[in-house]
């Protein structure tokens, strides 16, 4: 089957069509929310069921998935530098007692892309709704692909998880192909990024193969005491139980 086929495959319209039919409820009288929220998130899971079970790796996906993993691989480390060159910039001016910290997000672009084979206004409204543009769905996804990645001004220099650590979990080259056929995706070095977005959250792996276009946010936040944190050697032992006494 053709990617418009499965999309126009009557479980599938019907399953989007009920989740855009309880959303249009919720923008007409928002006292629906809470009850029709609950049903939009389950739909959403058993949409992205569907979707995998027709999905059949080919040497035409494996060069879509490759270049997807590829894009988002250079927008992560893009967020890592930036907030390196962030901290950089911030950390020097810092005063005593003063905590500076950077977070990063990364999401897939909010523009339903432009070379995804199927461009109907339900798959625009869709995709809308998994990028969290209208509600979120996803509570886990608030965060970006792989969460808040966090580094820190500890006075002289950054303070940041390698690239491979951000990338795999792990210092050495990893490849995250969990579900797919792995003698075929052995050499494809998949990120911890994509292994969330397919397996952790409610995206397709027809949501994602044409994707190219991501966000970026990048926030300081300072902390400010008026006290060393040196000058407490508190010890919280846990193996001991004086606070019975």
């Amino acid at each position: 089957m053709t990617v418009q086929e499965i999309f126009d495959s009557p479980a599938i319209r019907e399953i989007e069509v009920e989740i855009l039919s309880l959303q249009h409820e919720v923008e007409k009288s928002f006292n629906c929310r809470e009850r029709n929220g609950a049903a939009i998130e389950h739909l959403l899971s058993v949409r992205k069921t569907l979707l995998d079970k027709m999905f059949v790796l080919d040497d035409n996906y494996k060069l879509l998935l490759s270049q997807f993993n590829h894009c988002l691989t250079r927008q992560l480390k893009l967020m890592r530098q930036k907030i390196i060159t962030t901290l950089n910039v911030v950390g020097p001016s810092s005063k005593e007692g003063e905590d500076i910290e950077c977070v990063g997000k990364c999401f897939l672009g909010f523009v339903y892309p432009k070379a995804h084979p199927v461009q109907t206004m339900r798959a625009k409204k869709m995709w809308a709704m998994l990028n969290g543009s209208i509600d979120s769905f996803m509570p886990i996804y608030d965060d970006g692909v792989i969460g808040e990645f966090r580094a820190k001004w500890d006075g002289e220099k950054v303070v940041v998880a390698s690239e491979n650590l951000m990338l795999y979990l792990d210092e050495n080259l990893d490849n995250w192909n969990e579900g797919l056929d792995r003698a075929s995706t052995q050499d494809m070095h998949l990120t911890y990024a994509f292994h969330n977005l397919w397996k952790h959250l409610d995206f397709s792996i027809y949501d994602l193969l044409w994707v190219r276009e991501f966000d970026i946010e990048i926030e300081i936040h300072k902390e400010y005491r008026n006290y060393n944190p040196d000058d407490y050697e508190d010890n919280l032992d846990w193996e001991k139980a004086d606070y019975f006494d």
